[in-house]
């Protein structure tokens, strides 16, 4: 026996999104993804607003042309650029074009002769696994300063850290193992 449909039911069957491993729609797989970057951005302003004479500002979201974090300090003549990633998994990525922003936003400010670009990735407690759900780990934070000189004109690589604390770029295909200097941030 065939049941009537009314317009309402074929528009809730063509509204209907894919379901993730754990019950959630895409939607708010990436909504979770997204909070979860900006509370490690609100966690990191918070931090160095409450250092003495350093301001920080979030500039705004993924869509922006702007770095995630802009701090200054006018008494010591510092300004720091940040990306901020933080997440789940195994490895933490900054992307290309992201470093690129960040490195011209920063070559914008030339009167502070102290200018950092600051890479904070954040690893949570809990392990994303592949097969769905979550294991307890360590929180590891890594602070670092992005220092690779690029040539007029070269492409900046991708940037990938690690649990473990390696930090890698990807740059014309080619994986390479990196060593980027800690960053003492203000707070620490």
């Amino acid at each position: 026996m065939l049941k009537d449909t009314t317009n309402n039911d074929l528009i809730t069957l063509i509204r209907a999104e894919p379901k993730c491993k754990r019950g959630f729609t895409m939607s708010m797989a990436s909504r979770l993804r997204r909070k979860r970057g900006w509370n490690w951005e609100d966690t990191l302003v918070k931090r160095i607003d409450s250092c003495y004479s350093y301001e920080a500002y979030r500039l705004g979201g993924a869509s922006a042309i702007l770095p995630d974090i802009l701090a200054i300090s006018n008494r010591f003549g510092k300004i720091m650029v940040i990306e901020a990633k933080s997440g789940t998994t195994d490895y933490l990525m900054v992307p290309r074009e992201q470093v690129e922003r960040s490195l011209r936003f920063l070559d914008s400010f030339r009167l502070y002769p102290n200018r950092h670009f600051v890479l904070a990735f954040k690893f949570l407690r809990k392990r994303r696994l592949k097969q769905g759900g979550y294991e307890k780990r360590d929180l590891r934070e890594y602070h670092k300063e992005f220092n690779i000189k690029l040539q007029k004109g070269e492409r900046a690589p991708d940037i990938i850290c690690t649990y473990g604390g390696n930090f890698y770029t990807i740059s014309k295909g080619l994986k390479k193992h990196v060593e980027l200097p800690d960053f003492r941030m203000p707070f620490l």
